[in-house]
């Protein structure tokens, strides 16, 4: 990933048989360790098997002005990541509910 395509958080990546796919960032968690090199939650909006988007998980690092993605392949990282996308999205629902309740 050299630079990202656009301030819609949508990139273009190469796959492993050259082919580019255009993905869009979901989420974006703040990585504990370093705060500059955040995790981000994406979807290439493939299918798995029960017809769901796959999510890819990643870090995004900043060298000489290129940003890379580097995939996460820790397990107990990837669940801290799921964990704070789920509390993220039950807040995020949450907060709706709660504007809809004082209209």
């Amino acid at each position: 990933m050299k630079n990202i395509k656009n301030k819609d958080l949508s990139f273009d990546i190469k796959t492993q048989d050259g082919e580019e796919m255009t993905c869009d960032i979901l989420s974006v968690v703040p990585n504990e360790e370093n705060k500059n090199e955040p995790y981000i939650v994406f979807t290439d909006y493939l299918l798995d098997e029960n017809d769901e988007f796959i999510l890819h998980f990643g870090k995004i690092m900043e060298r000489d002005g290129e940003y890379q993605l580097l995939g996460i392949e820790d397990i107990k990282t990837i669940q801290r990541i799921k964990e704070q996308l789920s509390d993220e999205i039950v807040s995020r629902v949450n907060k709706q509910f709660q504007d809809f309740l004082d209209e």
